[in-house]
């Protein structure tokens, strides 16, 4: 089976969010889309215009660049109001620092050199890099990530320095959130296996979108059954700050890294089980059986998992119906689900005994070390 085969996702991204999606897919994993997040051009009218004809006539020092799509934005804005060439001029004798490793390549992409980047790609090294230097009586233009950069800047302008802020973009909740609801309501059902988030501000977004909820986010996200992928250390920090205990870092900070981080993640989740001397892979909501894949209902997966946990103990038809249903139902519908999940089994099933008086149990134990790998990532 693929590594993420059995496990659903949540993508909150909206950028590049079908590439995202396309990623994971590929790696069998069952995804579900909720932007959490709207990434929204400033222009003009947020001053970013004015402060890049501020940056022509007068030259910075130091030009701070924190995200890719920021600068390629910001160049764009600036060729279309005439400025482009001005602007490469102006900054040909710039002192340019990178927070991180898209914000260095966007400018390089310009034609123009990097002086320093962050190996730590936040901006809290950028900062202790630009405080082990004399900055009093410098010119520093700092392209904002998204939201405006308040810390940073009067930190700056303590210790002497003037700033120029460029409010390229700003991160914002989506205007339909019809879908991130659904979401939070899949996360705090337990029907999620992961989340991904590229950016700090979707983990604040998705706690802003919970509303009433949020609280049982954070729950879910602390007790650690939902895996939170992170693109990089920043958005890494937002969600340890959030509660999230099983957090996964992409390193480098890419897109491609984090699915595969993520892959490699659940690649240790995964069970294999021997059953009445039948190896079974559990993969959430996905078996193998005899090297079928086999699928699994929520409700199936949930009686699974629970006779799995029980570690061999007998579970009571009362005891089922009360985790895999919301609801009071009879012991015939147990029955019925325990049988189809028999079914399912397939040779494997005869593990998976009942007592007509007392209900089910699972006779397994961890099967031996297997030679078999999972598909190349």
């Amino acid at each position: 089976m693929e590594p993420l085969a059995g496990w659903m996702v949540a993508v909150t991204a909206d950028r590049r969010a079908a590439e995202q999606v396309a990623m994971l897919e590929r790696q069998g994993a069952a995804v579900m889309h909720a932007p959490v997040i709207r990434t929204l051009p400033l222009g003009k009218e947020a001053g970013l215009r004015t402060a890049t004809a501020a940056l022509v006539d007068d030259p910075p020092d130091i030009l701070v660049v924190t995200t890719g799509i920021g600068v390629r934005s910001w160049f764009a804005s600036s060729w279309t109001w005439g400025l482009g060439e001005s602007l490469l001029e102006a900054l040909a004798h710039t002192q340019i620092l990178a927070r991180g490793p898209k914000a260095a390549g966007a400018v390089i992409g310009e034609d123009l050199p990097v002086h320093w980047r962050a190996a730590e790609e936040t901006m809290s090294a950028v900062l202790d890099h630009l405080l082990t230097h004399p900055v009093a009586g410098c010119r520093v233009a700092v392209q904002l990530p998204g939201r405006a950069g308040e810390d940073f800047a009067d930190t700056l302008r303590a210790a002497g320095a003037t700033v120029i802020e460029l409010p390229v973009y700003e991160w914002v909740v989506p205007d339909a959130a019809q879908p991130a609801r659904r979401m939070v309501q899949a996360l705090v059902g337990g029907e999620l296996d992961a989340i991904t988030f590229t950016s700090g501000h979707a983990v604040h977004n998705l706690l802003a979108l919970a509303g009433p909820d949020a609280e049982q986010v954070r729950a879910c996200l602390a007790d650690g059954a939902v895996s939170v992928a992170c693109v990089g250390p920043v958005t890494a920090a937002a969600a340890e700050a959030a509660g999230a205990a099983d957090v996964v870092v992409a390193k480098p900070a890419r897109l491609g890294a984090m699915v595969r981080a993520l892959a490699g993640h659940f690649v240790s989740r995964a069970l294999r089980l021997d059953l009445s001397g039948i190896e079974v892979v559990v993969q959430g909501a996905r078996l193998e059986v005899d090297g079928s894949e086999v699928r699994l209902t929520r409700r199936e997966r949930l009686l699974l998992e629970s006779l799995i946990g029980s570690g061999g103990a007998m579970l009571s038809k009362s005891e089922l119906a009360r985790v895999a249903w919301d609801d009071d139902v009879v012991e015939h519908t147990v029955e019925v689900a325990v049988n189809r999940l028999r079914s399912k089994l397939g040779r494997a099933g005869v593990a998976l005994e009942t007592s007509n008086r007392r209900g089910y149990r699972l006779e397994a134990r961890r099967a031996a070390h297997s030679d078999r790998r999972h598909k190349a990532i």
